[in-house]
Order: C-alpha cells, then structure tokens, then sequence
C-alpha cells in the first residue's frame, strides 16, 4: 500500500513538473518610442521585467528584447511600458 503512495505521488509530481517545462519562452522584440535620459532605458527594462513570466529583457536605444513565457501576452509588455511613460509597438 506504501508503495502505491510513493508511486502516486511521484506520478503527480511528474506531470507538475512537465507542465511547467511544457509552456515555452519566446522572444518579443519592441520598439519603444519617448525615452530621452540615461534612466530611461532602465525604467523602461524594469517595468517590463514586472510582468509576470517575464524571464529577462534587455532595452538599449529605441528596442527592447524582452524572453517571457508563451503565456505572456504582447499587450501585457505595452502596457508595462506604457506605465513609467513611454509607448511601445511590437516589431515582428
């Protein structure tokens, strides 16, 4: 009976782990209009690496390449930017 415990448990928790592995990264590049000052880039990055299931961005210039998980939508980052100041669009 322990041993079917043990089995059942570790089943479960397989299929925890492989649907978290399972949802995918992907990489949104945007472009991001307003930014003017050395803390810009910066304010820009830190908002977006907010969101939840951002797992980095990078903002240099007028782009930022943000790796989130699949179910992170694009308007989700728009807004994160949007929200310290700037606009943002997708570039595809």
């Amino acid at each position: 009976m322990q041993k079917q415990l043990v089995m059942a448990t570790i089943g479960v928790l397989a299929l925890v782990f492989s649907v978290t592995v399972w949802a995918g990264e992907r990489t949104v590049n945007l472009k991001v209009d307003g930014m003017s000052c050395a803390m810009c880039a910066p304010a820009a990055k830190k908002a977006v690496e907010k969101v939840n299931g951002v797992k980095s961005a990078n903002v240099e210039g007028d782009r930022a390449t943000v790796v989130a998980d699949e179910t992170v939508q694009d308007a989700d980052l728009v807004k994160a930017i949007a929200g310290v100041g700037f606009s943002a669009t997708v570039v595809h």
